[in-house]
């Protein structure tokens, strides 16, 4: 049973970079910082197999031995994004084949097929032994698979996943290649195969949109494949210790199938001023993945780089509302990339806790006193959960679909969703859960659905009986545009919901140069977007229509419809809204589902209620470097401060403050 506990708080180490004797030193200076916590070993495959079954962990043990017994908990990394040069050189067939038709050669990371069975033995190899090892250590409190898998490049285009791509297809359309040829309609341009057999992956043409899309579902499914063995591996050895593999803000990959067979989500993220409040919205998404605290595995404590610096000085206080933001928003780990500054070699310019000299950076202040708060902090972090009462569908599905069909230039599926659904949110000082349409939605209040082009109707039957026991639904626009194929209906304009909504739809219109004019029920005006869903004017149930158009066939036509079913109402939107349209949306829909907003400057500070057994009370944290206020539910004491409020609640920029009631 492990003696440490949350909250978690430390950085990445890579002692096979530096002088064994330098880690008495490294472990004094981690104390000093206030860390409890080290991530090691993610990239140390050579220095654990140096040669191809000779394995050599007697400086890995003593590494996580001197740490515990400095009261520094570890997470161990699989190495197998690193594979040493000697299994390249064995087997040359495992690496990844690009698009263009080139291998790639050691020297990087992430440069092997995940498919390729060698490659994937000797990955399991060697996460089998490291759990044989340290399945048993005291000292480790988790593992994380890998680091940071993710479809690069479309994918790898070697012989091996062309073949499995054949079979995946084969198997999905139930060897009828007549069922294929239909589905993706390959009349159009003579594209018809006669045999599963003549399929090669999509490359070097002008390609069909469906076959690129079952390409990259292909190629993501595989990821997911090569973590769960990993996953499957370690669990035969590492008891309850969890389990997890640190994923970055890019949704292709399906998370909730990743994260089925894994006990704990984590993410890395290298945000700045500017986009901070995006990280938030992946905060969101990611405590959905497993019902437990999520760790956040990278930040920095100053900017990103690798051989140059990519990013810029960050303002003081940044460091610290960065690294509390996980904490508030449903996480129990805070770790920094990386520890000391490489020396030498790969990403030498990315900024760290101490430089390469060991001498502490200018944010080492700023750390120390997150290390100090955290411990002040600690039985309300563990004590209560993040509560909220919305969802929001952020679907992989749809990402990769836009990828292969972006519909309109002007739309960009991952910014339009943040920009128009989910910042506006922020701005209400709502808390939404964001969630893949196979996670449970049914003890919210509020759902939204925007640009889900794939609405499985078994879904979208189950939405209508939660509306109908009083739920409130937003829903559209692109959404229930396609079949699971990512092909239009051929029978009708939307797969489910013109029927489900008893509602009309009647044309479909880009407008780039935002020519169309809407107005409210009430008269007022506002813009439309550059793509818009037009309904039929029935009168009653009519929010928004088209007021002004280029052609006489568009005026009159509905952009938001509501309806009421049952206990509950469905708002149909047919416009990209803007960010202020679609406030005045939510606006309606919160009243309804009777749930408070505009408690607060939400464009500068992020609400968090939370919520246990004994403790409840709120996280408020300044991500703008703005200052604002908050308007509290009922008097607090900041457990930070020590500061009492009745209701008002200044932040100074960066300011994070925990409210507990």
């Amino acid at each position: 049973m492990s003696t440490f506990a949350p909250p978690y708080f430390g950085s990445d180490y890579y002692p096979e970079d530096w002088p064994a004797e330098q880690l008495s030193e490294d472990i004094a200076k981690m104390k000093e910082a206030g860390f409890n916590v080290a991530r090691i070993a993610e990239f140390a495959w050579s220095r654990m197999e140096p040669s191809d079954g000779v394995f050599e962990f007697g400086w890995l043990h003593r590494v996580v031995d001197e740490l515990g017994k400095a009261g520094i908990a570890t997470i161990l990394g699989t190495p197998t994004a690193t594979p040493p040069v000697w299994l390249l050189r064995k087997y040359p067939g495992v690496t990844k084949v690009l698009e263009q038709g080139n291998s790639l050669e050691h020297g990087g990371r992430r440069h092997c097929c995940f498919r390729n069975p060698i490659y994937l033995r000797y990955c399991l190899r060697i996460a089998e032994k490291m759990a044989q090892e340290f399945g048993n250590d005291p000292n480790v409190i988790g593992w994380q698979i890998d680091n940071e898998v993710y479809v690069h490049d479309r994918g790898c285009f070697c012989p091996v996943c062309a073949e499995q791509f054949r079979r995946h297809l084969e198997k999905k359309f139930n060897g009828d290649i007549d069922a294929l040829n239909r589905a993706w309609n390959l009349t159009v341009f003579s594209q018809e195969y006669s045999s599963f057999d003549e399929i090669n992956p999509p490359r070097n043409a002008w390609t069909n949109p469906h076959i690129n899309q079952e390409w990259i579902l292909f190629q993501q499914h595989a990821v997911i494949e090569f973590v769960h063995a990993q996953a499957d591996v370690l669990h035969r050895y590492v008891g309850s210790v969890p389990v997890g593999t640190d994923t970055m803000p890019y949704n292709g990959l399906d998370y909730a199938e990743l994260s089925s067979r894994l006990d704990i989500a984590e993410f890395n993220h290298y945000n700045t001023p500017n986009t901070l409040w995006e990280v938030i919205l992946w905060f969101d998404f990611v405590r959905n993945y497993r019902n437990r605290p999520f760790w956040n595995t990278e930040t920095q404590t100053t900017w990103n780089g690798s051989h140059i610096i990519s990013q810029t000085l960050k303002p003081e206080g940044y460091c610290t509302a960065n690294s509390w933001l996980p904490i508030a928003l449903g996480g129990e780990a805070n770790l920094y990339w990386l520890w000391r500054t490489h020396w030498g070699g790969h990403e030498l310019m990315h900024g760290a806790v101490l430089a390469a000299s060991g001498r502490p950076m200018h944010t080492f202040g700023e750390v120390q006193e997150i290390s100090r708060g955290l411990r002040k902090a600690a039985d309300f972090i563990n004590g209560t959960r993040v509560v909220s009462d919305i969802a929001v569908h952020y679907p992989s599905r749809s990402l990769n679909l836009f990828l292969v069909q972006g519909i309109h230039k002007e739309f960009h599926y991952t910014r339009c969703f943040a920009d128009s659904f989910y910042r506006p949110l922020l701005d209400e000082c709502c808390r939404p859960d964001l969630l893949e349409t196979s996670q449970d939605f049914s003890q919210h209040k509020l759902l939204v659905s925007p640009y889900v082009c794939y609405l499985e109707p078994e879904l979208a039957k189950r939405i209508l009986d939660w509306v109908a026991n009083g739920g409130i639904w937003i829903v559209g626009p692109m959404t229930d545009i396609r079949d699971e194929h990512g092909a239009k209906f051929q029978d009708r304009p939307l797969g489910c919901l013109e029927e489900l909504l008893n509602v009309r739809w009647c044309y479909s219109v880009p407008d780039a140069e935002l020519t169309l004019k809407c107005a409210w029920k009430d008269g007022s005006p506002f813009q439309s977007g550059v793509w818009n869903e037009l309904y039929e004017a029935n009168g009653d149930g009519v929010l928004a229509q088209i007021t002004q158009s280029p052609h006489s066939a568009l005026l009159g036509k509905a952009v938001l419809l509501e309806r009421k079913i049952g206990r509950g109402h469905v708002f149909l939107l047919g416009t990209t809204p803007s960010r202020e349209m679609m406030r005045k949306v939510y606006e309606r829909a919160l009243d309804l589902a009777g749930i408070p907003y505009g408690n607060g400057d939400g464009e500068n500070i992020v609400v968090v209620p939370r919520q246990g057994e004994k403790l409840s009370g709120q996280f408020l944290v300044e991500f703008a470097g703005q200052g604002g206020i908050v308007t509290l539910p009922k008097p607090g004491h900041d457990l930070l401060t020590g500061e009492d409020f009745d209701t008002t609640v200044p932040l100074a920029p960066y300011q994070v403050r925990v409210i507990q009631f």
